[in-house]
């Protein structure tokens, strides 16, 4: 768990990023507004957004089925969420394999973090866990979820970081990650 926190305090030393990006990339369904589509937003100096999405040709349990194998994940997603073990339940005790931060060798840094699970079955997962005091402190309110959009599936992954002084990197450097772990996400269910 140290090297998280090392990695993370030397990614945080870039100045406070606040931007926010949007591109829908097709307009045939009536979900063209969330085709592909993502936002940074800086509220307050402590206090950031991120907000990720992706329409996948699938139905929302074949999409759930993917994303909630938590065993197989590491064989389609890159980066970010790496997979999952624990009480998988809402409440449940859970260890998340996540990726962030590289070490010196430029390698991406896997940690495990202990969470406490929010899960709603066939919707929605995620946490709202405080962060160390050694990163900022405040909390991190992650959620993955799953909705229908006519034949397909909406897929959406957001995260707030509050009442941390760095919220606005963290955010910065999460949103890239996120977009990458949603096109794997769609790649693993339409394939």
């Amino acid at each position: 768990m140290k090297r998280f926190y090392l990695a993370t305090r030397t990614c945080l030393a870039a100045p406070l990023v606040a931007v926010v990006l949007s591109a829908p990339v097709s307009a045939e369904t009536s979900c063209d507004a969330n085709m592909t589509n993502g936002s940074i937003a800086q509220i307050t100096e402590t206090h950031a957004t991120v907000y990720t999405s992706v329409l996948i040709d699938a139905k929302a349990a074949d999409v759930w089925a993917t994303l909630t194998d938590f065993d197989k994940m590491a064989g389609w997603s890159t980066g970010s969420l790496q997979g999952m073990t624990g009480d998988i339940k809402d409440g449940g005790s859970v260890m998340i394999t996540f990726i962030f931060g590289e070490d010196e060798n430029g390698q991406p840094i896997s940690n495990n973090i202990p969470h406490t699970l929010i899960y709603d079955e066939g919707e929605r997962f995620g946490w709202s866990d405080p962060f160390p005091q050694d990163v900022g402190g405040g909390r991190d309110n992650h959620i993955y979820s799953v909705e229908m959009c006519g034949e397909q599936t909406l897929f959406v992954q957001s995260d707030e970081i509050v009442d941390n002084p760095y919220a606005a990197n963290f955010v910065a450097q999460l949103f890239p990650m996120y977009q990458t772990f949603n096109a794997e996400l769609k790649a693993a269910v339409e394939n």
